[in-house]
C-alpha cells in the first residue's frame, strides 16, 4: 500500500479532492481536500488519536478486518 506521494507527484498535484470508501460496503464515508500527503494521514490519525469520531471509528474497523 502506498503511504506517500513522491515529491514529483506532490509538486504536480498541488491540491486535490479525495474520497475515502469503506471496502466492506463500497460506501463513501469521507470527502476531503488535501495538499502533499494529507490523504495518507488518516490511518495514522486513527491509530494514534484516541478521539472517537465516526471517520476514525470506520478507519479502525476497516484496519481490523484487513
Amino acid at each position: 500500500m502506498t503511504e506517500q506521494f513522491s515529491q514529483k507527484t506532490q509538486e504536480e498535484l498541488k491540491s486535490y479532492v479525495y474520497i475515502l470508501v469503506d471496502p466492506r460496503d463500497n460506501k463513501i464515508f469521507y470527502v476531503g481536500k488535501g495538499y502533499g500527503n494529507r490523504v495518507f494521514s488518516h490511518i495514522n490519525e486513527a491509530i494514534f488519536n484516541p478521539s472517537e469520531t465516526e471517520k476514525l471509528e470506520i478507519i479502525r474497523a476497516i484496519k481490523i478486518e484487513i
